[in-house]
């Protein structure tokens, strides 16, 4: 019931908002039958060559809105980690008219995303990202990120290929001296955390905060890219600078616990993960650092090489996306850090079948990554995503809403990562309403992904997978609502959000 009231609440605050928007704009409501862009397509003059193959697809020609528009949504999300959330995403978009040479070509001329969130535990985001193709109608593209964060329950379930292993823990519920338990279920395990028990002295302890740290996080990158091969080939390089400071939760007084029958108590955290994995050794044979409560600089210079045939980035029909990226980050730089970080990754699109008069489809969409990092100096937050420069905050891994998502976040994480997304992406619908277009489908996903703890260690086994089945609304195409339900060995999470995952 909870998530059915959500969705409602979602879809009641998105119709609002449209009839707000309604004077953004004019839309002609009989844009399929308009034919003179395609005549107007003929006879463009681009001040260099593009290939056909990033040319937009009929449909999309014909429902693209022209001039400047705004989407945005407020959100309301349930995150089994940090209870409900409310924020929004207010999306500012130019494509210029049809006269625009570079309006068949790309998504938009240019695009600034606004966020800000704040959910029910406190963790609180705020973002503002800038993305202007063919900038100045030259093979330059810049992209500009501001982003804020502070998270008091980010995740840590271990370093290394011992990460995979089943949930296990001390069962409490017996009080004590009760021996080590398996789990099949997530939920489970952590309701045993919350369990206190008697410690040192008699006071009671806990481990509500067991695999969690306290998160502060700014972030600010520019990159410029140049195409070239027609703008299929991309050159990317730009500087990123990171400021991060942690808090352990070993010796506080934890939010939640209780005794075994219920009763809910005043409880001291136990030693949580990290700061045991810190005061072991599992750190250093990592060649780990970072944690600490007061900010560290990561500062490092990004470099990426793409060859992209999309044919329309924010949800393409068709196309192959390559690229290998590359950070580096060293104390010459100014940086607390030294290490190396690379991620390799392809995308495959391709449509199946198209039918009433091609707005339909049937997509198939696949994304394979692999990632490392090395280093004598790594800052261990780097671990928690691959380093893709084709996005902001690159791909979080391995877990939650944009990997695997039938896991938690950060649930499996060593310092080489692989991941798989195969996605049947359906559009099933299309309509205009308060001026503005949707096209509703339907996502049937599967994930998967392993870690190991270096290179030399690769091997094809013990994976972890989940699947899945979303939902899509396509908002004047550029701007994509995503609804996502995984269900994994671990459990199942529900997941709403702005974008594809790739």
């Amino acid at each position: 019931m909870k998530r059915i009231l959500l969705l409602f609440l979602v879809f009641a605050s998105a119709n609002h908002l449209l009839a707000q928007e309604a004077a953004i704009g004019v839309r002609d409501p009989e844009a399929h039958k308009n034919t003179d862009r395609l005549a107007i397509l003929d006879t463009i003059s681009l001040p260099f060559e593009l290939s056909d193959d990033k040319k937009l697809s009929r449909e999309d020609i014909l429902n693209k809105k022209e001039g400047f528009f705004v989407t945005g949504l407020p959100r309301f999300e349930f995150d089994p980690i940090r209870g409900f959330g409310i924020g929004g995403n207010v999306f500012f978009f130019q494509n210029k008219t049809k006269e625009d040479p570079f309006f068949y070509y790309t998504p938009y001329r240019y695009s600034i995303n606004t966020e800000f969130f704040i959910f029910e535990n406190g963790r609180v985001r705020a973002a503002v990202n800038l993305d202007v193709p063919y900038i100045f109608n030259s093979k330059w593209r810049m992209r500009a990120d501001a982003v804020i964060w502070e998270d008091p329950n980010a995740q840590y379930w271990g370093i290394g290929r011992e990460s995979l292993n089943n949930l296990s823990f001390q069962d409490k519920s017996a009080g004590a001296e009760g021996g080590i338990r398996q789990f099949n279920r997530v939920n489970d395990y952590e309701e045993n955390l919350k369990i206190a028990v008697p410690g040192n002295g008699g006071r009671l302890q806990t481990d509500t905060h067991y695999n969690q740290f306290i998160q502060r996080e700014l972030l600010f990158n520019a990159l410029g890219e140049r195409v070239e091969m027609g703008g299929k080939l991309r050159l990317m390089f730009g500087y990123e600078a990171l400021f991060t400071a942690f808090e352990d939760y070993t010796g506080q007084i934890a939010e939640e616990a209780f005794l075994a029958d219920g009763t809910e108590v005043e409880a001291v955290q136990r030693q949580t993960l990290v700061n045991q994995q810190i005061n072991d050794g599992t750190w250093d044979r990592f060649n780990l650092s970072g944690f600490s409560d007061g900010f560290k600089f990561t500062s490092m210079l990004a470099a990426a090489l793409i060859y992209d045939t999309r044919d329309l980035e924010p949800d393409p029909s068709k196309g192959v996306f390559l690229q290998y990226s590359h950070e580096y980050s060293a104390p010459w730089l100014g940086s607390d850090f030294n290490f190396n970080k690379f991620m390799v990754q392809g995308q495959f699109i391709h449509t199946f079948h198209r039918w009433k008069n091609e707005r339909n489809r049937l997509t198939f969409a696949g994304l394979a990554a692999f990632g490392h990092i090395f280093g004598p100096n790594i800052n261990f937050i780097e671990m928690w995503d691959l380093s893709s420069q084709a996005e902001a905050g690159g791909i979080l891994v391995l877990g939650g809403g944009r990997s695997l998502r039938g896991y938690r976040e950060a649930r499996f994480m060593a310092p080489t990562v692989g991941l798989v997304n195969l996605e049947m992406r359906a559009r099933l619908h299309d309509f205009n309403a308060f001026n503005q277009h949707f096209a509703l489908g339907l996502t049937p996903f599967y994930d998967f992904g392993t870690v190991w703890e270096g290179l030399s260690d690769v091997q094809l086994n013990n994976f972890r997978g989940a699947p899945g089945l979303g939902g899509r609304i396509a908002w004047n195409q550029s701007t994509i609502l995503r609804l996502d339900y995984a269900q994994s060995r671990e459990g199942g999470q529900f997941f709403f959000g702005f974008g594809h995952i790739f």
